[in-house]
């Protein structure tokens, strides 16, 4: 579930209680008065019972209904990012997969474990990752021998994973600074 469903959601609920709560009320209180609450609806009654279908406003509000319900259908229905990362297993019923911020954290514990790199910033996307390592000395010389090294041991990681597909390794090691 998308992390702002669940807060529309509760909304949505808690509306649709408060309008069931308000219809309940107005049932009662027109059996035991004979007359509206909390909310004046006969008037909205008799409005709807003058008004027919083929009325201007009515045309505007059908269309301004089924516009948002087209947006929100289609937001619904946009392909989920991809969150896990599928592996390999030993067999078919097993489903194995790792999440992408967990391969992100992989990658940068490997890639710090390399001497000479203090920092490292992953980029995880299903079919590339994006490193970039911060030599802990300055200057492009210090820097350039960390390349393969730091690519070495990120393909090892990747490697032991045993994924399905591979995501493409980028890797760039960049000078420290201060």
């Amino acid at each position: 579930m998308r992390l702002v469903n669940r807060p529309l959601a509760l909304i949505l609920a808690a509306a649709v209680i408060a309008v069931c709560v308000v219809v309940i009320a107005e049932v009662i209180g027109f059996a035991v008065h004979r007359s509206p609450l909390l909310v004046h609806w006969t008037t909205w009654y008799h409005w709807a019972g003058r008004t027919p279908w083929n009325a201007l406003v009515v045309r505007v509000w059908s269309a301004i209904l089924i516009v948002a319900g087209a947006l929100i259908l289609a937001v619904e229905l946009k392909p989920r990012r991809t969150v896990r990362l599928p592996l390999r297993s030993g067999h078919d019923a097993t489903d194995a997969a790792v999440t992408r911020r967990g391969l992100a954290g992989m990658l940068r514990a490997a890639a710090t474990g390399v001497d000479g790199v203090s920092k490292v910033k992953v980029k995880v996307r299903p079919r590339r990752v994006r490193i970039t390592a911060v030599a802990a000395a300055r200057g492009r010389a210090a820097a350039s021998p960390l390349t393969e090294p730091v690519t070495q041991a990120l393909r090892d990681r990747l490697d032991a994973l045993n994924m399905r597909r591979p995501p493409r390794l980028t890797v760039r090691v960049v000078p420290g600074g201060r």
